[in-house]
C-alpha cells in the first residue's frame, strides 16, 4: 500500500503543468517563455486558460546570479510566470536578451542578486534592481535601484526579498 502511494505522489507531481511555454538554453543563460492566454472576454483582463496564444512583445527581465551562492531562481521564476514575463536566467556578467518576437525591448529589466558582477547594469536596462543582504550599499551605476535586506539566521536574503524584486520590476515594467 505504501509503495502504491509514493507511486501515486511521485506521478502526480510528474504530471503538473508547467507556466511555460519554452525553456532552452541560450547564451549566457536559461531563457523562459510563458505562456500566454486569450483573455475571457474581450477587454478583459482576466485569462482564458483554455485558449493559449503565442508570448509577443512581453515585459522581459535579466537575472543575473552570483556564480555561486544563494539565487532562488524559483521563487523568481515563480513570480514571472504570474505576470506573463519572458526571464533570462544567468550566473555572469555576459548576459543579454537576444532580440525576438517574444520580448519588448523597451519593456526589458534587470535583477541582479547579491555578489553577481554590476558591470551588466549600465549594459542591459534602464530599469535595474540591485540585491544585496550587506549592511554596508555596494557602489551601483546611477539609475539602479538598490534594496537591501536583513540577513537570514541560515544566511542569505529572505524569501520575500526575491518575491518584492520581481513585483518592483513587473511594475516598472508594466507587466500584467
Amino acid at each position: 500500500m505504501r509503495r502504491a502511494s509514493l507511486l501515486a505522489v511521485i506521478l502526480a507531481t510528474g504530471c503538473a503543468s508547467s507556466d511555460w511555454a519554452k525553456i532552452e538554453s541560450v547564451p549566457g543563460g536559461e531563457l523562459y517563455i510563458p505562456k500566454v492566454y486569450a483573455p475571457l472576454l474581450p477587454g478583459s483582463i482576466y485569462p482564458d486558460r483554455k485558449t493559449p496564444v503565442p508570448a509577443k512583445g512581453r515585459p522581459a527581465m535579466v537575472v543575473v546570479c552570483p556564480k555561486t551562492g544563494d539565487c532562488r531562481t524559483k521563487e523568481i521564476l515563480e513570480q514571472a510566470a504570474q505576470r506573463a514575463m519572458v526571464v533570462l536566467v544567468s550566473r555572469g556578467a555576459d548576459a543579454a536578451l537576444a532580440a525576438g518576437p517574444e520580448v519588448d525591448p523597451a519593456r526589458t529589466g534587470t535583477l541582479i542578486v547579491s555578489s553577481a558582477s554590476l558591470r551588466v547594469l549600465s549594459s542591459l536596462s534602464k530599469k535595474s534592481l540591485f540585491l544585496s543582504p550587506s549592511p554596508e550599499p555596494p557602489a551601483i551605476p546611477e539609475g539602479a535601484i538598490l534594496k537591501l535586506y536583513s540577513v537570514r539566521p541560515s544566511g542569505g536574503l529572505p524569501d520575500q526579498a526575491f518575491r518584492d524584486a520581481v513585483e518592483w520590476l513587473a511594475g516598472e515594467l508594466g507587466a500584467r
